[in-house]
């Protein structure tokens, strides 16, 4: 057991949060693909590329971690249990950041993403 800081119970929850609307969105989303190739003069072959089934997993597992390491993070009962979840999380983010580079599709506004990350690990030094 330890101690979380209160920057950590809170980044744990926006974690959590951001998590469970990210499944809902990715759900939504791939539901949504046969419907979107009834409309016209939409693009399939750029959605087919962007969402495949490596993204698919890479997106439920990013959100899974993100979970249970908000759910770590906030009740402080395994900081073991938090570092290997936030590790996993951070990973596939610099995993999907990559991935984005070698699409083309990488851009500045990108490093938005590692601020929940890096708060996150700041709150778990800061807790005893």
């Amino acid at each position: 057991m330890f101690k979380p800081a209160k920057l950590l119970k809170v980044v744990s929850v926006i974690f959590i949060i951001t998590a469970i609307l990210g499944i809902f969105g990715t759900a939504v989303l791939y539901i949504m693909i046969p419907k979107m190739r009834e409309i016209p003069g939409v693009d399939m072959s750029t959605i087919e590329t962007v969402l495949t089934p490596l993204n698919l997993v890479m997106s439920v597992l990013s959100c899974i971690c993100a979970v249970t390491a908000g759910i770590f993070g906030f009740g402080g009962r395994s900081k073991k249990g938090a570092v290997i979840c936030a590790g996993i999380y951070t990973a596939l983010l610099v995993l999907s950041e990559v991935q984005m580079a070698l699409n083309g599709t990488f851009t500045a506004f990108s490093a938005v993403d590692f601020i929940l990350p890096v708060l996150y690990w700041w709150g778990l030094y800061q807790s005893e």
